[in-house]
């Protein structure tokens, strides 16, 4: 082969992958091609099976596409089951009184003295009675892990009765103690925080035996006459054939139900139908303002039911103590019938709908937290007490009564304790006059003889006391402007 001569031979190429990716390509278009068209036919056979003729420009909501949610009755579920959801305002909720208002027994939930100041001895009263004059001596002690109360009976014999839950940890704690037949009653003794001491609560000195319905009594059994306003959810379940009680509740103390209603609805919308989670619960703060201030009525109040009692039996109540079958956002009139004659504990709902405030709209949650946020205070208000008066009545003269007062306090002249350790919620200034009608401070508390300053002053004394600060300001001739 000479030097001129060319061989006839395709053109190099050199080694690459394009070949290679050519058909990788054409696999790869292919596979998502046969899933395009798997989808498409998957599309048209649904759509050819449900009968759906979408029309032009036509929106779709999904949301519209379902049925409405047929939701049964509501039942409670208890706090814990609010906590899913809800923990900050759970956790808020466990810093208030509330949820302490009955609790279980244990050595952190008892702070009445069961070891060394653990006796009680009182004389009966001078009613007719056999007893009368009589010293009954009740003691208080524990046994291992338990707490027992020694007091007498409607029959006349010393029982050791096992405390079976605690009411109260502020002021004052009560006991209940749990019969044989599922019954519970409030036991006889009280303790008294502030004193350190124990006290006859209500129920030897003047209700001994035949002197009046004792503290074991029928009509003083506990699921009729409070139950409804000390655990959520309560369930009395008598059983009159055995005249038994195996009674339930979905929370000790009050808890989130007790003011927003039952929860099973809400939980059932909330894990499938969003859209209804709010329909099916009850928020206060959403209510017209006078059935917001209702939910709290349903306790701070002081009544009978407006039905019988269901369980009948000699020696029962009549009625139920709390608003029996009431749930939030009804209207509590209906299921309550309001008692104002005589001064009782947790009345003020009764005072507050007679006071001029409830006529302008000014309610409960106006003044008072719900879910507390920090510590725990005995009143929850917004703000220190003084300074939620005076934010809104802020055009307040410094005249009369007010002139000579300016180093005191609202509540204490507006708001003063009328029993107990209960203010009175009317709003209104209580004269000593009152309490010269009723006979002594005693039977009418007044705001004048409350301050620590006055506590011995007679009484006809601090009535000319508040004649002089009235004419003192009134022009002269005076006399014309005096009642």
């Amino acid at each position: 082969m000479d030097g001129g001569t060319k061989l006839n031979r395709p053109p190099y190429k050199a080694p690459g992958n394009k070949n290679v990716s050519n058909n990788i390509k054409s696999v790869l278009i292919s596979y998502w091609g046969i899933w395009v068209i798997l989808a498409v036919l998957f599309v048209l056979v649904t759509i050819r099976i449900s009968g759906f003729k979408p029309h032009a420009g036509e929106k779709i909501e999904a949301v519209a596409t379902l049925k409405a949610p047929v939701f049964g009755k509501a039942f409670y579920l208890g706090s814990k089951r609010c906590k899913d959801c809800h923990w900050v305002r759970y956790d808020s909720w466990q810093n208030t009184l509330h949820s302490k208002f009955m609790q279980p027994v244990g050595e952190y939930t008892i702070i009445g003295d069961f070891e060394r100041n653990n006796t009680l001895t009182i004389k009966i009263s001078d009613k007719p009675s056999k007893d009368a004059g009589k010293d009954v001596r009740m003691t208080m002690f524990k046994k291992e892990d338990r707490y027992y109360v020694s007091a007498e009976g409607s029959d006349g014999q010393p029982r050791d009765y096992e405390i079976s839950n605690v009411l109260g940890i502020g002021r004052y704690q009560n006991y209940l103690t749990k019969f044989p037949n599922g019954e519970i009653h409030v036991l006889p003794v009280e303790w008294n925080v502030k004193d350190r001491r124990w006290t006859d609560r209500k129920g030897l000195k003047d209700n001994f035996h035949e002197n009046g319905p004792s503290w074991d009594a029928p009509e003083n059994i506990w699921q009729f006459k409070c139950g409804g306003c000390h655990v959520t959810g309560i369930e009395i379940n008598y059983d009159p054939d055995k005249n038994s009680f195996n009674s339930t509740w979905a929370d000790l103390g009050i808890g989130c139900e007790a003011c927003h209603g039952p929860g099973s609805n809400h939980v059932k919308a909330a894990s499938e139908y969003f859209d209804y989670e709010k329909e099916t619960i009850v928020n206060p703060a959403r209510l017209p303002w006078r059935l917001r201030a209702m939910v709290c009525g349903q306790c701070h109040n002081w009544g009978v039911s407006t039905v019988d009692l269901s369980e009948h039996r000699e020696g029962f109540p009549k009625k139920y103590g709390y608003p029996y079958g009431f749930l939030p956002g009804k209207a509590l009139y209906l299921f309550y019938e309001e008692e104002v004659k005589e001064k009782r504990h947790h009345q003020q709902y009764n005072e507050w709908i007679s006071s001029e405030h409830s006529s302008a709209g000014i309610m409960c949650t106006s003044c008072h937290e719900v879910h507390q946020k920090e510590d725990i205070q005995v009143a929850m208000t917004k703000v220190s007490p003084d300074n939620l008066c005076m934010g809104c009545h802020k055009t307040l003269e410094r005249r009369s009564a007010h002139r000579i007062h300016t180093f005191g306090s609202c509540v204490a002249c507006h708001m003063p304790k009328t029993i107990g350790h209960e203010h009175s919620h009317t709003f209104q200034f209580i004269s000593p006059e009152l309490s010269i009608k009723a006979g002594g401070v005693e039977k009418q508390p007044n705001s004048c003889s409350n301050c620590h300053h006055h506590k011995d002053t007679p009484l006809e004394n601090l009535v000319d006391f508040l004649a002089g600060a009235k004419k003192a300001d009134m022009p002269k001739p005076f006399s014309v402007h005096q009642r």
